[in-house]
């Protein structure tokens, strides 16, 4: 069993059984000594007989290092096996007596022979990727042996040893639990038995499957294992397969995943011993009477084949009464003598080579889902038994269809919103009368052109609420987090060095205060990244390393690790404090623009856009071209006007007031950008959006995206600022058009103070652009009545 030997005694990344272990018969001899006097007179003369071959062996009673002892005595170590082996033993059961925690074989049974001889090989019993499993599991169930030997702690390894045997004539898996019985095994001890706390006892408790942890209190090396052990395997391939498919089928995408699905049919053909089984799923879409095809390239069911589905409607309903209504499976031990059900799949069926086949329905509280599929190329594998095996995972399967049913009804949903979400209801007629001319293309046999939805002759309205200075503030956080962690860890070192002398201590000291002193001079863009890197893959091993050695007083880095954030590893104080205050501001103002926009619709219809950055923006097209069969005034697009001056001086008002209970006392700006002459808007579908059409039209975009940053004219002064509004225009009558809206809301007591008029700065590629500024009344009541008033006029 050398083979064998070597590949369980060692493990992946060379891991070796860290105790020391001797064969030796002397507890198996003194359990026959002791039968010398039995009562049963038979057994007592056996007894004797053994004893005096052992007399004549006294090489057997010592610790055994040359195994050829065992041949030399071959006839007696026979003799003294008869305690554990029987001839029934020997025929139906495989065991095997092996050195403790090794593989040596001392003796085997013909049925344990036969199962190596099947394995292959002796290296094939085990997955390459269980042996550091079973490594560990053997090491941690020698430490629970010295715990209950030597400290009196009695500790159960509720997980069994799962040995996988591949058959290398058919490629299919079997599975064996290992049961050990160490009756005739001692544990020596080497030196001076450590003493240990209620506290330490504890800490090894708690740390079970942490080997470094029990190897620091307990040194391997004090400890010998001598004698042997019983190694006993019952073959439990049924109910680990069928374990292990139920974990399979309760993950998201058992059936629609190639990988998973593929290791599901891997399953089957193990819990059926059938190498040339075929697994598949059948969903049935109840909407549309049709069963369908799970799995998009990859086809998972073996009834409907490479289609999507079955397109003969007889066949749905015939299928469909026999499953669904009957509740009766369909087990077609020859495909040659099928019945006319199966028709026209018939024929498909045998081309791809299935001669035997079992569809059983699968129900899902009651409610038929889909068809689970076993198929072989040989006549008769399949058989009504052949149910009763998986009986117990068909519920399983039936959640796993129902899943994937739901997930694909869901794609479909979410596809839908993907490619459609940006038509707004207001112009969704556009996109009807579209949908049609393109049907009429089809139905003509033309070339199919998708028409370009555009409208003309709209008016854009656009209006900001921004934080001010976000990316100030945002910088500012990220230094002041960075500080405090690299303060810490520079805290936690200094401390470590009174507990281990370690010169990488200091050097990674040195480093810290280098990267602090370079941040407390300026913090530029992937200084972030640097640090967190250094931390991260640098500094937390150390501390890891250092607590590991002092399991007892990990008090010196508690401070460290109990600021970092739980879900992300690092100091993020401030940031979340910025990240938190920035989404409720953001919130509140979105709240206000969905509920004020449902009214403002009822005022004309007009498409509406928000989108959220560092505060909230708000797109507005008005325009006769965006309606159907409905009148359009100007009257509306200035009504519309004054409401969005009206909903922005609310948020203003709203976000101030929130100030005092933020995590951060965010500030808000405010502009609206006023762009009097009509343009051309077209949907991309590429991005799923409206952008305006045309060169000339341009213009409007590149001012939205730089007006946030406008200065007045000969000054620094930025045109936002908190608590006012600014208004930006271009054109002499559009000021007065808004002079008269503030004029009225001061008068109603939303606005208040001196209205300012300023030029602005030149920016890049755009001139001549002018600003009205108006403070928000922040003390008065909310405008929510007002708006309402408003409707009501129109």
């Amino acid at each position: 069993m050398k083979n064998m030997q070597a590949k369980t005694d060692s493990c992946d990344g060379g891991m070796d059984f860290p105790f020391e272990c001797k064969l030796s018969l002397t507890n198996l001899i003194g359990y026959w000594q002791v039968r010398t006097n039995d009562q049963n007179k038979y057994l007592a003369s056996t007894a004797g007989i053994i004893m005096e071959q052992v007399n004549e062996a006294p090489e057997l009673l010592k610790p055994i290092e040359d195994i050829s002892i065992l041949n030399k005595y071959q006839d007696t170590v026979n003799l003294l096996m008869t305690a554990i082996f029987s001839p029934y033993t020997e025929e139906e059961e495989m065991v095997a007596a092996i050195t403790p925690f090794k593989k040596e074989d001392v003796h085997s049974t013909k049925a344990y022979k036969d199962l190596m001889v099947k394995a292959g090989s002796h290296d094939a019993l085990l997955d390459p990727e269980e042996m550091a499993e079973i490594m560990k599991h053997k090491t941690m169930a020698a430490y629970l042996a010295i715990m209950e030997m030597y400290y009196g702690v009695s500790i159960e390894l509720h997980k069994d040893i799962i040995y996988t045997l591949h058959d290398h004539r058919t490629g299919l898996k079997q599975y064996y639990k290992i049961i050990i019985n160490p009756k005739f095994c001692e544990i020596v001890l080497k030196g001076d038995l450590p003493e240990l706390s209620d506290e330490q006892i504890k800490l090894l408790t708690d740390n079970i499957d942490n080997l470094d942890v029990w190897k620091t209190l307990l040194p391997t090396d004090l400890f010998e294992f001598q004698g042997l052990v019983v190694f006993k395997l019952n073959e439990v391939t049924k109910d680990e397969v069928l374990s292990r498919i139920k974990e399979n089928l309760l993950e998201k995408d058992s059936i629609s995943d190639e990988k998973s699905f593929a290791d599901l049919e891997q399953k089957f053909r193990s819990l059926l011993q059938l190498s040339d089984l075929n697994l598949g799923i059948a969903g049935y879409q109840k909407s549309k009477n049709r069963f369908i095809n799970f799995g998009g390239g990859t086809r998972r069911s073996i009834l409907i084949g490479k289609k999507d589905k079955i397109e003969c409607e007889e066949a749905n309903n015939s299928l469909f009464d026999r499953f669904a209504r009957q509740r009766e499976p369909m087990i077609v031990e020859d495909m040659s003598t099928c019945c006319n059900q199966l028709e026209p799949q018939v024929d498909s069926l045998m081309e791809e080579g299935v001669q035997n086949l079992i569809l059983n329905p699968l129900f899902y509280n009651g409610e038929f889902v889909g068809l689970l599929e076993l198929a072989s190329p040989n006549k008769g594998d399949l058989n009504a038994l052949t149910l009763t095996k998986i009986r117990n995972v068909l519920p399983l399967f039936a959640i796993a269809v129902k899943r994937s049913s739901d997930e694909l009804e869901n794609s479909i949903q979410n596809l839908i919103k993907e490619k459609y979400t940006s038509i707004h209801p207001t112009v969704e007629w556009k996109f009807n009368n579209a949908a049609h001319e393109m049907l009429d293309q089809i139905s003509q046999q033309k070339s199919t052109v998708a028409p370009q939805i555009v409208f003309n002759d709209v008016y854009p309205l656009y209006a900001a609420s921004d934080i001010r200075n976000s990316s100030v503030e945002r910088h500012h956080c990220i230094y002041k987090d960075l500080m405090r962690q690299l303060q810490l860890a520079k805290k936690v070192l200094s401390r470590a060095m009174e507990l281990t002398n370690l010169p990488i201590l200091d050097e990674t000291i040195f480093r810290l205060e280098k990267f602090r002193k370079k941040i407390k001079n300026k913090l530029v863009t992937g200084d972030e990244t640097i640090i967190l890197e250094f931390l991260q893959e640098e500094v937390e091993p150390i501390i890891r390393n250092i607590e590991t050695g002092h399991a007892g007083d990990k008090e010196f880095s508690r401070e460290y690790w109990e600021a970092l954030d739980s879900e992300i590893g690092v100091v993020y104080d401030h940031r979340m404090k910025f990240e938190n205050s920035l989404t409720s501001i953001n919130d509140a103002i979105g709240s206000i623009l969905d509920e004020e926009e449902k009214k403002a619709q009822i005022m004309f219809p007009h498409y509406f856009e928000k989108y959220k950055t560092d505060g909230v923006e708000h797109n507005i097209y008005i325009g006769a071209s965006m309606v159907e069969n409905m009148e359009f005034d100007e009257v509306y697009l200035r009504n519309l006007r004054l409401w969005q001056l009206v909903v922005t001086a609310e948020i203003a008002n709203r976000t101030a007031a929130m100030i005092p209970e933020l995590n951060m006392p965010l500030e808000t700006t405010h502009l609206i950008l006023v762009h009097s002459n009509p343009l051309s808007i077209r949907f991309r579908q590429e991005e799923k959006k409206f952008d305006v059409d045309g060169a000339y039209n341009i213009r409007y975009e590149i001012i939205k995206k730089r007006i946030d940053k406008a200065v007045i004219k000969d000054s620094d002064e930025r045109i936002t600022q908190p608590g006012k509004i600014a208004i930006i225009y271009s054109q002499e009558r559009d000021a007065e058009e808004y002079r008269r809206y503030i004029v009225y809301l001061k008068n109603k007591g939303l606005l208040t103070g001196e209205l300012e008029q300023f030029e602005l700065e030149e920016l890049q590629g755009v001139s001549g652009l002018k600003a009205l500024r108006i403070a928000v009344n922040t003390e008065s009541t909310s405008i929510i009545d007002e708006v309402k008033k408003l409707l009501e006029v129109v």
